[in-house]
């Protein structure tokens, strides 16, 4: 497509979307064909949809130069879009370029299905009711999630390097409701920064920090289960011995992901654990960051997901490529062709039975959010380059907002 066709398509995408926005419609696509006069179904939302931003400027290959009058991805509007499981796509609301080109980036979803959260610059945090698309802020350098289960609140987790990690539960607004002890969980340890909430909103799980010291040698981190009231709980021990272990993802309502490093080398390894206090079992065998057999390009994998047709992580490459992994029977990985799909794919989450992801699409430069089915070996796509140009900058699957 020559510059004048890429102007027009462009021009035709932002008047089909502003008609879409005025009558709360699904945006005009290629496939499938969205359904006339329909309003979001919000008592459908659920599993199986997924929220993602896009943005109209398409992305460009090396050495191509954009049209004298295109605008930067920055001074461009991005608009964010429910997505159902059959492809329709629902614009919510829009982010409008700001004076220091900072975007919008996806936090969080609530468990309700009816709020967004978002981060914008490094001191702002916004809700997006998506019932409305009404937008609100608040400032905040920590890191936020929902309340589970329904998004009520926001976990507002603050860490770093000179000072103790600290964790609170917010309003909407920002005020403080609850400020969690996590100066010793149990004997265990200080926060160490990261936590999860089962999807109930019962419990969390925060990682403990054991730094080490001058009067005390740095021992492993723990796991200490802690109530939505601040009550501290059990101590689970990490399942990899000299390891640091991160929470990642909940894997069943009262399972989820450990990723783990080892302190004195560059080996890594997933594992699933409990929250019951039963053994954790290892998702991945250990990847010592060698390009060793069995994990040939896989430089470490950071999550995990199971579905019917086998369990699937995402990998590290060399030169910052990550890609999608199918794990063997013997814990290692090999890498995943998924048809129409670019060499850097990027997991969103799961859907049902298959894998939502953001990567290239055909020989557009351009990033596309797609639905992949690995049993059928098949992908769809559903924003971005070729349903509607554009890339896709953020997404998430209402399942993997429960991850909080």
């Amino acid at each position: 497509m020559n510059r004048h066709s890429r102007r027009t398509a462009a021009a035709l995408a932002t008047a089909a979307l502003a008609v879409s926005l005025a009558v709360g419609l699904p945006v005009a696509q290629a496939n499938p064909t969205p359904e006339a006069a329909m309003p979001v179904p919000w008592n459908q939302v659920g599993d199986g949809w997924t929220l993602a931003t896009w943005n109209p400027v398409a992305g460009r290959r090396p050495g191509e130069r954009p049209a004298p009058d295109e605008a930067p991805p920055a001074k461009a509007a991005d608009t964010l879009f429910l997505i159902d499981p059959a492809g329709h796509r629902y614009a919510i609301t829009t982010f409008e370029p700001n004076d220091k080109g900072w975007k919008p980036h996806l936090l969080d979803w609530s468990g309700d299905g009816g709020r967004a959260l978002f981060s914008m610059g490094d001191d702002t945090v916004i809700v997006v009711d998506l019932h409305t698309g009404n937008q609100t802020s608040f400032p905040t350098r920590a890191s936020a999630r929902f309340s589970r289960p329904n998004g009520q609140a926001i976990v507002l987790s603050s860490s770093s390097q000179d000072q103790p990690s600290t964790l609170q539960r917010v309003d909407l607004a920002g005020n403080v409701q609850l400020t969690y002890p996590t100066e010793n969980l149990a004997g265990a340890g200080r926060f160490g920064g990261d936590y999860l909430e089962t999807p109930d909103g019962t419990t969390l799980v925060l990682s403990t920090a054991n730094r080490g010291n001058d009067a005390a040698p740095r021992t492993d981190n723990s796991f200490v289960l802690m109530g939505n009231d601040g009550t501290v709980g059990r101590v689970l021990p990490v399942p990899m011995p000299g390891a640091v272990c991160r929470t990642t993802r909940w894997l069943a309502p009262t399972d989820f992901v450990a990723s783990c490093t080892a302190q004195k080398s560059a080996g890594s390894q997933l594992w699933k654990v409990p929250i019951d206090g039963s053994a954790p079992t290892a998702l991945t065998a250990v990847n010592n960051a060698k390009n060793e057999p069995g994990f040939d390009g896989d430089y470490g994998d950071i999550d995990a997901w199971q579905l019917p047709s086998g369990t699937f992580v995402q990998s590290l490459g060399a030169c910052g490529v990550i890609f999608l992994s199918r794990v063997t029977a013997d814990g290692h990985t090999q890498r995943v062709k998924v048809p129409g799909a670019g060499d850097k794919i990027d997991v969103v989450g799961a859907s049902g039975d298959s894998l939502i992801l953001k990567s290239t699409s055909g020989c557009s430069p351009s990033t596309a959010l797609m639905s992949y089915d690995p049993a059928a070996n098949s992908t769809k796509v559903l924003l971005g380059p070729t349903v509607n140009d554009g890339r896709v900058v953020d997404a998430m699957t209402f399942a993997e907002g429960y991850r909080s």
